[in-house]
């Protein structure tokens, strides 16, 4: 005796209402908070091609079209996976960058740290720009996006990382020069000199892994993520011992830190006498984010 299948109560037909309400009571069985779940919502319609008001406007009696797919998208968002991941990428200073579980998603602090430096630096001037930490390339795309005339690199210790900000390189149509790098290894006076360094290194303490959202925590690198357990600040340390020989004499160094430690970081710059103007800059939530300091 042959016996069917189980199939999903919703595989064949599901309303554009009970779509709607199943996404929103799935994602808060999941633990999502309402807030969040709004966003999703909010992300999920433009997505598919539509907006809230528009989707709340059709008719709510009407059978959702490809239910199947949706249903798998909302399946990923409720095992926490970054809406990121999903749709495979995020939009980044009018770029589409490619991301995935290859490197750090980039925040929307790591743009204005890109728009900060880039209000310094006019765009006639045909400048050497490195991006320490490059991760998906986000910051040296960005860069070279709105500085043509500049010679932009991103370096980092990943080579799953590299190979992701290839492929942005190669979609965006953008040259920039990539290479494996560790900070963790001695400069030497043979680098070449750069009139601008940008990082944002991995500065979270992993103590602090407990703390973080399952969306970050479970897909994205730890290697990116966390600093040593022996010292929060050990990447800031490395980038001022490369900074100090692979800058030019007048060139910027500009970095994004963990709130909590921005003070401890800009004092790595303050007293050593090859550095000056080092400043502490807030992001848009009023934290202390962002340090920038210029040799002498």
């Amino acid at each position: 005796m042959c016996h069917a299948a189980k199939v999903h109560p919703y595989l064949y037909r599901m309303t554009r209402a009970a779509f709607q309400s199943h996404f929103q009571l799935t994602l808060q069985s999941a633990g999502v908070p309402p807030e969040e779940v709004r966003a999703l919502w909010a992300r999920w319609t433009e997505w598919v091609g539509e907006s809230r008001l528009a989707y709340a406007l059709e008719n709510p009696l009407e059978a959702l079209p490809h239910v199947e797919n949706h249903l798998e998208v909302l399946r990923r968002l409720a095992a926490h996976e970054p809406w990121a991941h999903i749709v495979g990428f995020v939009d980044f200073a009018g770029l589409q960058v490619s991301i995935d579980h290859r490197a750090l998603i980039p925040r929307p602090e790591t743009e204005e740290l890109l728009g900060m430096l880039l209000a310094q630096h006019p765009e006639d001037a045909a400048l050497h720009a490195l991006d320490w930490c490059t991760g998906s390339g986000c910051l040296a795309l960005g860069m070279k996006h709105a500085r043509s005339l500049w010679h932009v690199a991103g370096w980092d210790v990943s080579e799953e990382a590299l190979s992701l900000a290839r492929r942005n390189g190669q979609t965006t149509g953008l040259d920039i020069a990539w290479r494996n790098a560790s900070l963790s290894d001695p400069p030497s006076r043979s680098s070449d000199l750069w009139d601008i360094l940008v990082s944002n290194p991995p500065y979270i303490h992993p103590d602090e892994e407990c703390t973080l959202d399952a969306s970050v925590r479970d897909y994205e690198p730890s290697l990116a993520l966390f600093s040593p357990a022996e010292d929060v600040l050990f990447f800031y340390r490395r980038l001022q011992v490369w900074a100090s020989y692979q800058l030019r004499s007048g060139g910027s160094l500009w970095v994004e830190c963990h709130a909590d430690h921005a003070q401890s970081t800009a004092k790595l710059f303050a007293y050593p006498s090859n550095w000056k103007d080092v400043q502490i800059h807030r992001d848009f939530c009023g934290k202390e984010r962002f340090i920038s300091a210029q040799k002498l």
